[in-house]
């Protein structure tokens, strides 16, 4: 193994709750709706972004998407004391390295933002890369792997997600692709699609 690749919220990062918070704060402001419980949101979110808010009632006729999404951005960055690593997640990093391993960082989040937030919680220095995208609006990884896997051999890495975006990511890269049941989506979800889902970071064979 060369390369392992790793998806940041929740894969590295616990933000499932505060997405949770953030995305009813958003219905509170904009929607004629309940709450988003938390397995509904496990059941309903999805890649791109803005196709899991027109599942929970959204319409970008009627609403400004740009102005949604910079909302989001804004309510999380507030919550931002509320979000910390999973248990293992660093053990895990320095483990990759001193086994000659190299630890890449890819994200549908904006990259400086995923920078900012590596710096906060002190575990930038344990990325080798760091990739994300130049927006907001979390549409797609898939043009990130494939600019990172130029003159790379797909055997020599491992994919680390949370979500079936992630399984994709991995699949249009030819790169074997785990999925930790602890995210954005929920297990049953994920086991209809990938044969390899694990309940902890844990339990991942690099």
């Amino acid at each position: 193994m060369k390369y392992v690749i790793f998806d940041f919220n929740g894969t590295i990062i616990d933000d499932v709750d505060v997405g949770v918070e953030c995305i009813n704060e958003l219905c509170r402001e904009y929607l004629d709706r309940g709450p988003v419980f938390k397995e509904e949101y496990l059941h309903v979110f999805t890649f791109p972004v803005k196709d899991y808010y027109e599942r929970i009632g959204f319409d970008f006729d009627v609403q400004d998407w740009n102005e949604v999404a910079s909302r989001w951005v804004e309510l999380y960055r507030e919550r931002k004391e509320e979000i910390h690593l999973y248990p293992g997640v660093e053990e895990i990093l320095k483990k990759n390295r001193l086994s000659g391993n190299k630890n890449i960082l890819l994200s549908a989040s904006r990259k400086d933002i995923l920078e900012t937030q590596l710096e906060e919680l002190g575990i930038r220095s344990l990325f080798d890369e760091v990739w994300g995208i130049s927006d907001i609006y979390a549409s797609s990884k898939i043009p990130l792997i494939r600019t990172f896997m130029e003159g790379k051999d797909p055997e020599d890495c491992l994919f680390i997600g949370d979500t079936l975006h992630d399984l994709d990511v991995a699949g249009s890269a030819g790169i074997r692709c785990v999925l930790v049941a602890k995210g954005h989506q929920a297990k049953d979800v994920l086991e209809a699609y990938c044969e390899d889902v694990v309940d902890d970071i844990r339990e991942v064979e690099i």
